[in-house]
């Protein structure tokens, strides 16, 4: 095939220079530039069977591989079935990059019913996203993904739309090899070194410091579990936090921000530090943190500094440079007693326990047979949010696919195969609800079409469980909330992966043989 140097091709060379190997779309009559220069260039295109699990799954590769999901996308139509996705990366601060023909420069608000005539998709995707621009020309559009990788190092990472007129799309474009390489991003930003000082000079005079982990901490890496242990501090994450440190260190406390425990435990520490989290209500579930001593708060945006929980130090910079900035501030200390946490394990487990006994143990049982460095796709199903963020200890971060805040259905599966994709040598579950796995069933034919080897768990409570309850509460009848159910193991047989049926009793003896599995497999599992 010809490779011919367009813009699409500049773009693409762009992405390429900063790792970028693998995009998530699917082709449309305007976007055929883009796939042009994809085999030469090495790169992987992932064809899902809907935009919306393109997005999702371009998010779920980007978790484990660093790098931004880049999802392209047709116009009109296309673009707007992946903005669900879109809103999730928006939402749980992740970077994508989504990219998309536009009509042609001078043809903007034409009413004239061409082609997946739109009105104004830039306009409507920047409503969602962090940035969204049509670009006028070629320059611009490699300019624009430049711009982007340097905006996810240095601020708070959310997804970016760049529209590209048809015509400059498919354009030839005189461009160097120097203006598509990567540039050089710099280092992360340290935060002012008084306001270190001030920082460690009250975390070392602390008794029962705390360290509450957001998404934002986990680019400090293993130093984050040093500053732990230099202080003696438990650490409590939020779900985009789990596994900062591993989860069956002593001093985890797992991602159970939801649980009154945690906030208790949290309320009673005389000194807070916050790394990397706006302490969301959707992961504090109502309960007030608000700790009996000072308030430290690391993050790269000063506005999410000031948000939710006010602080009394603020320590403005990126988490892998400020974490070690406070271990070096800290100095050699003397060991500190290790801190008796058995209890609050204890009622930590119980209270979770006690919320979903069914969950729980469900969830147990399905990590007692699957490797530790297993990755677990979740979705917005009770055995995620009630089960797996409380009873999968993730070994390293990102191992849980999940999206506490935006909380979208249909997350689960598309996730767990770009997650596979991105580290084909690690196990990858896929853990949801029946309700959720029917917004995303297609996506199991995408699985196959790959050959993956990827065991999906249905945990099938006849619907929407939670909203029935929800109903049952508010004294209304429960209405819409039972659904009728598939064959699911039919089904999946149909799609070409193998299906099993599983009971409680029987369940970790089929969870075991989906594992063995070459190839997608589905285990259904009524509740």
């Amino acid at each position: 095939m010809s490779a011919r140097r367009t813009t699409a091709r500049a773009v693409l060379e762009t992405l390429r220079g900063y790792g970028v190997d693998t995009v998530f779309g699917i082709p449309g009559t305007h976007s055929l530039e883009f796939y042009r220069p994809l085999r030469d260039l090495g790169i992987r295109a992932v064809t899902t069977r809907h935009e919306q699990g393109a997005a999702y799954g371009a998010d779920g590769w980007s978790q484990i591989s660093g790098l931004p999901g880049v999802v392209i996308t047709t116009s009109g139509p296309g673009l707007l079935n992946s903005l669900s996705g879109a809103a999730t990366a928006y939402a749980e601060s992740r970077p994508m990059i989504i990219l998309s023909p536009g009509r042609p420069v001078g043809h903007d608000f034409r009413d004239i019913g061409s082609l997946h005539e739109t009105k104004n998709p830039s306009a409507a995707v920047d409503a969602i996203v962090g940035r969204s621009r049509r670009v006028t020309s070629g320059a611009e559009a490699v300019t624009m993904v430049h711009d982007a990788f340097r905006d996810f190092a240095h601020s708070r990472p959310r997804p970016v739309h760049i529209e590209i007129p048809l015509d400059v799309l498919e354009a030839e474009l005189d461009y160097t090899d120097r203006q598509v390489a990567p540039r050089r991003l710099g280092a992360p930003q340290p935060a002012p070194l008084e306001d270190v000082r001030r920082a460690a000079e009250v975390l070392r005079g602390a008794a029962t410091p705390v360290i509450l982990a957001g998404g934002g901490s986990l680019a400090a890496g293993q130093r984050l579990l040093e500053l732990a242990e230099l202080l003696e501090a438990p650490v409590i994450t939020t779900t985009n936090g789990k596994g900062a440190i591993p989860e069956r260190h002593r001093l985890s406390l797992g991602a159970d921000l939801r649980l009154s425990t945690a906030h208790e435990f949290l309320r009673a520490a005389d000194a807070l530090l916050v790394i990397g989290s706006k302490v969301g209500e959707a992961e504090l579930w109502g309960g007030d943190i608000t700790p009996a001593g000072p308030i430290v708060r690391v993050d790269i945006m000063r506005d999410q500094m000031l948000c939710n929980l006010d602080p009394d130090i603020e320590l403005p910079g990126h988490s892998a440079a400020v974490v070690p900035q406070l271990i070096e501030a800290l100095g050699p200390l003397e060991p500190r007693p290790p801190r008796d946490l058995t209890d609050v394990f204890a009622r930590l487990d119980d209270e979770g326990r006690r919320t979903a006994p069914d969950l729980a143990a469900l969830n147990e049982t399905i990590m007692s047979v699957v490797p530790e460095d297993t990755i677990v796709g979740g979705d917005s199903s009770q055995v995620t949010y009630l089960g797996s963020t409380t009873f999968f200890r993730a070994r390293h971060p990102r191992s849980l696919l999940y999206m506490g805040t935006y909380a979208t259905l249909g997350y689960g599966l598309p996730a767990s195969i770009g997650a596979k994709l991105a580290a084909p040598d690690r196990p990858v579950l896929c853990l949801v609800g029946d309700g959720a796995l029917m917004f995303s069933i297609q996506e199991l034919m995408t699985a196959v079409e790959l050959g993956l080897d990827l065991p999906v768990i249905c945990v099938d409570n006849g619907g929407y469980g939670e909203i029935r309850q929800n109903m049952t509460d508010r004294d209304i009848d429960p209405l819409a909330v039972d659904l009728r159910q598939p064959d699911w193991p039919a089904l999946a047989e149909a799609f070409g992966a193998v299906g099993f049926t599983a009971t409680q009793e029987t369940l970790a003896e089929t969870v075991a043989e989906a594992l063995a599995v070459r190839g997608p497999s589905l285990v259904h599992l009524r509740i």
